[in-house]
């Protein structure tokens, strides 16, 4: 027997758009608050995070993204319901 190789690319290579909706936004909400957590550090000027540095990154990526999703919605023309 044959069998076919699958060509698959690991999971970090993957593209967002490749991701079912449920994981790509937590991906994008870990991305998120990763950056957050590198700028907090760099601003001031530590090499170390702490468990409150992780949880408040984390927090203001939850929060950045819903205003962000908010003002997508907000923009969206307003859908015609049929009868």
């Amino acid at each position: 027997m044959c069998r076919r190789e699958r060509s698959r690319r690991p999971p970090s290579t993957r593209t967002p758009s490749a991701l079912p909706p449920s994981v790509a936004r937590v991906a994008a909400r870990t991305r998120l608050s990763a950056e957050l957590l590198a700028a907090m550090l760099e601003i001031e000027d530590r090499t170390r995070a702490t468990l409150d540095d992780m949880e408040r990154a984390d927090r203001l990526a939850a929060r950045l993204l819903a205003r962000r999703r908010d003002r997508l919605t907000a923009a969206e023309p307003p859908r015609r319901l049929s009868a």
